[in-house]
């Protein structure tokens, strides 16, 4: 039995903050109560002048599958944790044919178990040709079936109406959506082909992956879902409209649901002029009109909630030509202080924050025993300190990509300790040493067959 104490934290959890211990058990939250100072621990945390909040999860998280089957991701969950992220939700990388990376693979899966540091859960890629099948998939470890309405890779790219509608159809679990219009797309991209050959300047990206592309696929979508059945994810929504659609289609359709990413809160296509390449993301960063209305999305609830957005870029790969840079930024280390910079400008509460990045995803989700600081539930938490400020730099970086967008920047709040079930995983900026402190998220639902 091992057992960690929290005393004197201030516990932000379902719409209030107050002053509580927190006393954990194997793994799970044991009690919690005003004074628990006399219960023996193995671990003890004086959390005086910090905020205790449930662990992010993170509904957005990628990286390439070489990196993957390579056994390379715990480097970028090392990261997470170090941002405040508890758990992952992994996207696939579709861009590759082979299938033999097209993870994850039970094989990686397998793998995976005695070397998580998150908590893990992941999105299956559908073929198109494998629609026949969905419905008798294994989705234990899956948190949503995943459908991009603009992937280059044609086997599963699904644009065609009568192919969407199928795929809707049969869908067992939660879909989780990349709703952009590849024709519209390829279309703005050929024009400034026409003008600028191969040489297109970057900050022309918010115009060819448009605010019309995302809506028109967005549509596309909600209009042939069904409201009695289907439970739609929308992945990073961009665009003013976008939320406007939401808030139509929720009215209607409780089972819609959105995220936004951090970067998508914090930067514009203004930032996109002077970085160029380096903010390359799709959907692309659009205007601080777009920036605003997505704040508000998150406060009138027609956004769900937060991700990292977190696809690790290396540099030398930004500093290719506009059509070869991949889109993608290392955001999950500095995930929860770029949120947190929102309640310190007075725009984001933090019991808000962590509706935004832990409940909402849990109760979308179906994750059983997580997202919440609750007895019998498992002790994913973070101690924030919101005095505590910091300087981001590249040097810092714990992801292979080794670089951030907010390299010399100061963030006012820092993640001081991160625990993944009852287990110390990062303490006062530093990685602490632990043996598999993740586990597979489980889900609490009923498949639809």
């Amino acid at each position: 039995m091992t057992t960690l104490l929290i005393c004197n934290a201030q516990l932000v959890n379902e719409g209030s903050i107050e002053k509580a211990d927190v006393f954990i058990r194997d793994g799970r939250i044991a009690q919690i109560a005003p004074d628990l100072s006399h219960l023996p621990s193995d671990k003890f945390i004086d959390a005086k002048g910090l905020h205790l909040l449930p662990g992010m999860i993170d509904t957005q998280f990628s990286v390439a599958s070489d990196v993957l089957v390579k056994g390379n991701l715990e480097q970028e969950c090392q990261a997470a944790i170090a941002g405040g992220i508890t758990s992952i939700m992994l996207l696939p990388d579709i861009a590759t044919t082979e299938e033999s990376e097209l993870a994850p693979a039970a094989e990686v899966i397998d793998s995976l178990r005695t070397r998580l540091v998150n908590n893990f859960s992941y999105y299956q890629a559908v073929k198109i040709t494998e629609l026949e099948s969905i419905q008798s998939g294994d989705y234990q470890h899956c948190c949503g079936l995943y459908l991009s309405m603009c992937s280059e890779n044609d086997e599963y790219r699904f644009d065609d109406p009568d192919t969407l509608e199928t795929f809707l159809e049969r869908a067992p679990i939660l879909i989780a959506a990349h709703a952009e219009n590849a024709p519209l797309i390829l279309e703005s991209e050929e024009s400034y082909r026409q003008i600028y050959g191969d040489d297109i300047p970057p900050n022309f990206h918010s115009s060819i992956r448009s605010e019309q592309a995302c809506v028109s696929a967005a549509e596309q979508l909600l209009t042939v879902a069904d409201p009695a059945k289907n439970r739609i994810h929308l992945l990073h929504v961009s665009s003013e409209v976008e939320v406007e659609l939401l808030e139509k289609y929720r009215k209607s359709n409780k089972h819609i649901s959105a995220d936004v990413c951090s970067h998508f809160l914090t930067f514009s296509d203004i930032d996109c002029n002077k970085r160029g390449a380096l903010l390359k993301y799709n959907p692309a960063i659009k205007t601080d009109i777009d920036r605003a209305a997505l704040m508000q999305g998150l406060l009138d609830n027609n956004i769900d909630n937060i991700c990292s957005g977190h696809i690790p870029v290396s540099l030398g790969d930004k500093e290719k030509d506009y059509l070869e840079v991949p889109p993608g930024l290392p955001q999950s280390q500095f995930a929860m202080p770029s949120i947190l910079e929102h309640f310190q400008d007075q725009i984001l509460s933090l019991e808000c924050i962590v509706e935004k990045t832990s409940h909402s995803v849990a109760e979308r989700f179906d994750i059983k025993e997580r997202g919440y600081i609750r007895e019998g539930y498992w002790a994913d938490l973070i101690l924030v300190d919101i005095d505590r400020s910091f300087i981001a730099r590249d040097e810092d970086v714990l992801s292979r990509a080794a670089w951030t967008i907010f390299n010399g920047n100061e963030f006012r709040s820092s993640v001081q300790t991160t625990v993944v079930n009852g287990q110390v995983v990062w303490s006062n900026g530093a990685l602490v040493e632990t043996s598999n402190a993740g586990q597979f998220i489980e889900f609490d639902r009923t498949i639809e067959l």
